[in-house]
């Protein structure tokens, strides 16, 4: 079933016009889309980044956890934003090398674990500013979220690199 919804998106126009090695605009739009891709992914783990060292209490500053999140919220949702089209224009682009991956679809897997998280600490500190440093135990959950919070940041990099190297139609790994 999934095999077949790849061989379609292969064959649309999209798919098509972005996968044309020869094309002018397709010379321009993937390293255009790739170079966007990799300053968001750096927005965004400095900023998730920040924000969990933060709730680890390893990054000092006199700003809350509240008002961290408050600023840098902003630009981790944008950032996933730009990440979600640019990653979409390089999966249209080679529908098979992306979408059959195992480094994709754990990547898939691993960020919507953790942008369960961030939705988390976004919401807890809207209702409750004060919300991680109320109690002993909520500020030991944090420092637990914000552990799994930077181990599956680290891991969605991780896998979103191994794609380039793990491609299933030639047989690797």
């Amino acid at each position: 079933m999934f095999q077949g919804f790849v061989e379609w998106l292969e064959r649309t126009p999209a798919s098509l016009f972005l996968s044309d090695t020869t094309g002018f605009w397709t010379w321009l739009i993937i390293p255009v889309s790739q170079c966007i891709h990799i300053v968001s992914i750096a927005v965004l783990l400095i900023s998730v980044g920040m924000l969990n060292l933060r709730l680890l209490g390893l990054q000092k500053s006199r700003q809350s956890f509240a008002q961290l999140a408050a600023y840098l919220m902003p630009w981790i949702w944008t950032s996933l934003i730009v990440l979600f089209v640019t990653g979409t224009v390089q999966t249209v682009a080679e529908p098979g090398r992306e979408l059959l991956n195992v480094g994709f679809k754990v990547k898939m897997v691993l960020l919507a674990v953790v942008v369960f998280v961030t939705l988390f600490y976004e919401r807890s500190v809207k209702h409750d500013p004060q919300y991680w440093e109320f109690s002993p135990e909520r500020r030991r959950m944090g420092k637990l979220l914000a552990s799994v919070s930077l181990i599956l940041w680290i891991g969605i990099a991780t896998s979103g690199r191994l794609i380039a190297y793990l491609d299933m139609r030639r047989g690797d790994f």
